[in-house]
């Protein structure tokens, strides 16, 4: 039997700078206004409770038909369990979906709960990673688990059911494949990436004359069974040691994968420079650039087997790298201009 730990608190632990720009507008109540106030009030115990709130995320968006809140807090003085709470406006502020310390359930049920969320704010118009990008992740994490031990439990309390009516409308973001129901998906370490679902970049690396198609994908743990499919090639180009190819098992969560036109190979590259990209550019980790530009030839005049479409990506030194497929060596590289920040 598997026991796992509800992630709570996880907008206070996510890494800053990734959540994605949207059309939502989404705004933090400052201390002191009447609507933090409010909200705030109905996270309460009971009417006329004093017990002070540590608020690590407090966020109000609108959707289609209501407002909705979300927020991680923390009772000042540990007088009970925080958590995250998402809270919907109709008249007043109440509770409809929470996560805290405390009980136990089983990681399907648990699963279950994050998806409703999700499939709630999907069908309000509200993209769930603006909300927070890891609400999905968690979903996705305990979707696993459950998949591969049905006595699999988490630790955590689940509070109040959406109703299924205000999960009307099927959830784009929650794709079939992220709820695995047999053994071979179960075992499988690649998912869609919860921030990039079904976003897909062409560019013709290869040099075919076809484009190739680039996705983002989350890498699950290596544990309980899980691994890579043997089909695919797996690669860090960003780091020449030889000990940096493999996959690691842990700390891995985002990687590229590449599907080739020419060859039908599928790569699989990973590495924190991935990552790191998306927090930079705030947005998608890499961008299709053609192999006939100033800009290639910028980068071939450092690296001279940059011949085709390339993929941009940027670092936290503040410079661009190009990702390529070098077709003398057979295999993917990063080129790293000579150039100072």
């Amino acid at each position: 039997m598997t026991m796992i730990r509800i992630s709570l608190l996880l907008a206070f632990l996510a890494l800053p700078g990734l959540t994605p720009a949207a059309a939502q507008q989404v705004h933090t109540p400052p201390p002191g206004t009447s609507e933090r106030t409010q909200i705030l009030d109905a996270l309460r115990p009971s009417p006329g409770s004093t017990i002070q709130f540590i608020a690590h995320e407090l966020k109000v968006i609108k959707g289609k038909t209501a407002t909705y809140a979300y927020s991680v807090v923390d009772p000042a003085k540990q007088e009970y369990d925080g958590g995250e709470f998402i809270l919907k406006k109709d008249g007043a502020w109440r509770v409809i979906w929470s996560v805290t310390g405390g009980g136990t359930d089983n990681c399907s049920t648990a699963a279950t709960y994050y998806q409703s969320a999700l499939l709630m704010f999907q069908a309000e118009g509200i993209d769930p990673d603006v909300v927070n990008p890891q609400l999905h992740e968690e979903y996705l994490r305990l979707a696993t688990f459950a998949a591969e031990d049905p006595d699999c439990w988490a630790l955590g309390d689940l509070g109040p059911e959406i109703p299924p009516s205000d999960q009307k409308v099927g959830c784009a973001a929650c794709h079939p494949d992220d709820l695995p129901s047999g053994s071979a998906q179960a075992r499988s370490r690649i998912a869609p990436h919860p921030r990039f679902p079904a976003t897909v970049i062409e560019a013709d690396l290869d040099g075919d004359g076809k484009p190739d198609a680039v996705k983002v994908v989350h890498i699950l743990p290596g544990s309980a069974g899980r691994g890579i499919d043997r089909n695919f090639v797996i690669a860090n180009p960003w780091d020449s040691d030889a000990s940096a190819q493999a996959l690691p098992d842990e700390g891995q969560p985002m990687a590229l994968l590449v599907d080739s036109s020419r060859t039908g190979t599928r790569h699989l590259l990973h590495s924190t420079y991935v990552e790191i990209s998306a927090a930079v550019r705030a947005d998608h980790p890499v961008q299709a650039k053609r192999g006939n530009t100033r800009l290639a030839r910028g980068f071939r005049k450092d690296c001279p087997d940059l011949r085709r479409d390339f993929l941009l990506m940027a670092t936290d030194a503040g410079i661009d790298v190009a990702l390529f497929w070098n077709t003398n060596a057979n295999r993917y590289e990063v080129c790293w201009p000579e150039e100072i920040p």
